[in-house]
């Protein structure tokens, strides 16, 4: 639901969108602001409350009286939120509706709507006066598709960063594993396609009968004192354009290589996390 990214660098992508940007009403230091249905106040927020780049807290206006009264925060960063507060009209007088693994237990399970709000079903209906079906369609109508639209655009900016960083580095390292016996072996080639983290090699080579036997691998890079770990599923990816776009972004392969030969081989990173470390810095953790 909430994941790591760069929340000031998506508000300059987002304000290059002709849709979103009409729609937003404010873009501070730590949040992005959206107003929904044009009264010129905002009806959803979406924020950054630990400064740490992630999204952390949707705040929603759920009276049309422009003022935010449903708050949901993720305190421990795992994804889920875990705290629910409701303001009856002044978002200074919260109450507490609910705290903790229950609340991310139950969040999960109302995964049939946008958010996978959590409010108690007699809470909503007796203090709010909205029923869950009618809050569902609220959010269907309103805000469905809003938070994957910026989480998408914060996870771009992540993935750029971990393929820029791969470029300058020039080589990595890829591990594989071998039954019990880790292999480890030095790359060059590397490809930002469509929205995927591509590498490159040779269907022949033990790199490839490892990775289609455990697709578990891991890389590593280092520069100017930062270094990465990526680590998640290398998949299988056959399609002429993706092999093409790789042979000519690395043109020194074309001798050994061809888009259309049975050797050639590019595979994704999927399920991936990349860490960026350093010795002057906290690890800064990118979701691919």
């Amino acid at each position: 639901m909430l994941q790591s990214g760069n929340l000031r660098k998506a508000k300059i992508r987002l304000m290059n969108d002709p849709e979103l940007s009409t729609m937003m009403v404010r873009s501070g230091w730590n949040d992005i602001m959206f107003d929904l249905d044009g009264d010129g106040d905002a009806d959803v927020s979406f924020s950054d409350e630990n400064g740490d780049g992630d999204i952390d807290t949707i705040a929603i206006d759920l009276t049309g009286n422009g003022q935010f009264n449903l708050f949901l925060y993720d305190a421990d960063g795992n994804g889920t939120p875990d705290t629910v507060l409701y303001a009856e009209d002044d978002a200074q007088e919260l109450e507490v509706l609910a705290i903790g693994s229950e609340v991310e237990e139950r969040l999960q399970e109302l995964t049939g709507q946008t958010y996978k709000l959590l409010i108690a079903e007699d809470y909503l209906n007796q203090e709010l006066g909205v029923s869950l079906e009618e809050l569902g369609v609220f959010l269907r109508e309103n805000l469905s598709g809003l938070l994957e639209e910026v989480q998408s655009m914060i996870n771009a900016e992540g993935i750029e960063k971990v393929a820029q960083f791969l470029d300058a580095a020039q080589v990595y390292y890829l591990a594989t594993v071998e039954g019990d016996q880790p292999r480890v072996r030095p790359f060059g080639t590397s490809l930002l396609y469509d929205g995927r983290l591509y590498i490159q090699t040779g269907k022949v080579k033990e790199v490839s009968r490892q990775l289609s036997e455990n697709p578990k691998a891991e890389i590593c890079a280092f520069m100017d004192g930062v270094w990465l770990r990526l680590c998640g599923l290398l998949i299988n990816d056959d399609s002429i354009e993706v092999k093409q776009a790789m042979l000519d972004k690395n043109p020194g392969l074309k001798a050994m290589y061809s888009a259309e030969d049975e050797n050639t081989q590019a595979l994704y990173f999927k399920d991936a996390t990349a860490t960026f470390y350093s010795f002057t810095a906290e690890p800064e953790v990118i979701e691919l």
